[in-house]
């Protein structure tokens, strides 16, 4: 498998990653893609990507490394206009709006469809940040129990992501 096979498999399943990684680290919508297009161009010369034990990390570690060469060669200026510099990055990138939006439509329909107590255990402890043993606790359940639902849930919405 060549390393554009495998780039075109991390950029369907992390480029939202991606470009939050870089939404948070610059302003402007252009910079964003330039960076993203730069950081795929680098990953094809690599050696052989199928090494990789982590994509993801590494990928995130390679945009880091170009996001500090670029503000090394262009470091910020007190030009930007008022409306660039004072936009959220959410407005600057109105497609990572539409995937949240999306993402957390199929997370709601995924709960929907779980039992009410995987969705009672899946909500404690993602929503309220309960610990194992006290959603065992709150829902006469064992701390076994509740890793299997858990377990099973999280399988579940990650499945739901991915779609």
């Amino acid at each position: 498998m060549t390393n554009a096979t495998v780039l075109v498999g991390w950029r369907r399943r992390w480029n939202r990653s991606l470009l939050q990684f870089l939404g948070r680290r610059v302003r402007s919508t252009v910079e964003v893609e330039d960076l993203a297009q730069e950081i795929y161009l680098r990953l094809l010369r690599a050696p052989d990507l199928m090494q990789v034990r982590n994509p993801q990390a590494y990928l995130l570690r390679v945009a880091g490394n170009v996001v500090a060469e670029w503000r090394r060669e262009y470091p910020p200026t007190e030009s930007f206009s008022a409306d660039e510099s004072d936009a959220p990055v959410d407005e600057c990138l109105p497609e990572l709006t539409l995937d949240a939006r999306l993402s957390e439509h199929r997370l709601n329909e995924q709960l929907s469809r779980m039992s009410p107590m995987m969705r009672a255990v899946v909500l404690l402890r993602l929503r309220d940040e309960h610990p194992y043993k006290q959603i065992a606790q709150e829902l006469d359940l064992t701390p076994r129990q509740v890793r299997r639902y858990l377990a099973r849930g999280y399988e579940q919405l990650r499945g739901a992501l991915d779609e």
